[in-house]
């Protein structure tokens, strides 16, 4: 992981189905699966639900021949069609880190974390080069995850500033700032940048960016900002607090955190639906992902609030999940040999 921040061919699909269980030994309700298979997918990290489409994003490892965005429709899971040309020309993007809703009602904002860039795509056009494209220019460029705050601001987590959201507008400049960055290791040897290492997280809006998650990686923290009251709530998996070991080591710039790669990892995603905040846990290290194949398998349910409302176990592991507006299914990126998107109904256990 990461050290620093660093079928059918012609429209078919195949899916595989998983074996029926209702509660996991633990008694936490289990959730089976139904996977379904793309031979457009080539690496698969990221999926996220819009406008009753899943966003399937790809590793920014991918060759440059290869569409780095696809459209899957939810309600069939046939593959669509792809969006986004890799390279750095105009309307190409570099790589796609993240998508959220775009301005139109029927198009997608993505973000290439590479080039630092954020592109603007329609849904019922399927050309390659993005419609718009908008570049992080002055301190914007040193935010790393970026969503849509307004229709002309953007909330952003930064690489190095004491600030936890930091609102920008179109041209680069810091508007407003929302909380500040937590040190909850005790240590007083931690600069900004080092405490945005680990506070480093998963960052989801809802669709009416009335609210905003960060589940962090590298605590057991979830924070949630309300938008409308310009509030930050954190929530935590436990009752204690956790964090992932880590060292200071001396880096180009000063000191960088490096992490401990037998200590676990925590949350690996979060998204909304309309009503709840569905939080992707892992608590899984690097060494035990290399070895397994398991990133997680557990899904911590909130209101918009931070009440802890239930949790469910997948029976597959993912890396990122995605879910309908009305919490009835929860889809998937699978972890194993053959990755493709998995779908969860939730039934009655939700």
């Amino acid at each position: 992981m990461i050290n620093k921040f660093s079928y059918f061919v012609l429209y078919s699909w195949i899916f595989i189905s998983c074996s029926i269980s209702n509660k996991s030994d633990n008694g936490i309700p289990k959730v089976d699966s139904t996977k379904f298979l793309y031979d457009e997918l080539i690496n698969p990290e990221k999926v996220r639900y819009i406008n009753d489409k899943l966003i399937v994003l790809e590793r920014a490892n991918i060759s440059s021949e290869n569409p780095p965005v696809h459209v899957i429709n939810s309600n069939n899971m046939k593959y669509q069609f792809s969006l986004g040309q890799i390279g750095f020309g105009p309307g190409e993007i570099s790589d796609a880190n993240n998508v959220d809703y775009g301005i139109a009602d029927n198009s997608i904002s993505v973000y290439s974390s590479i080039d630092k860039k954020i592109s603007e795509f329609s849904l019922e056009d399927r050309g390659k080069l993005a419609l718009s494209q908008l570049k992080q220019v002055g301190d914007f460029y040193k935010a790393y995850s970026v969503l849509r705050f307004s229709d002309t601001t953007f909330l952003a987590l930064m690489v190095d500033s004491p600030h936890r959201l930091v609102e920008f507008d179109l041209n680069g400049n810091q508007k407003k700032y929302f909380g500040s960055l937590e040190n909850f290791t005790g240590r007083n040897d931690l600069d900004d940048f080092n405490l945005s290492q680990i506070n480093m997280g998963w960052f989801s809006s809802n669709k009416n960016r009335s609210h905003y998650a960060i589940a962090c990686i590298f605590s057991n923290k979830i924070e949630i900002f309300n938008a409308q009251k310009e509030k930050l709530t954190m929530v935590f998996s436990g009752e204690m607090r956790e964090y992932t070991g880590f060292e200071l080591k001396p880096d180009i710039a000063g000191q960088s955190v490096f992490w401990d790669l037998n200590s676990p990892y925590f949350f690996r995603d979060v998204v909304f639906s309309n009503d709840y905040i569905l939080a992707l846990f892992g608590g899984t290290s690097e060494a035990e992902i290399q070895s397994s194949s398991k990133i997680a398998n557990r899904v911590l349910i909130y209101s918009l609030a931070g009440e802890l409302i239930t949790e469910i176990e997948l029976d597959v592991s993912v890396k990122s999940i995605a879910v309908d507006d009305e919490m009835t299914r929860i889809f998937g990126v699978t972890t194993d040999r053959d990755p493709g998107i998995v779908e969860f109904k939730l039934g009655d256990i939700f």
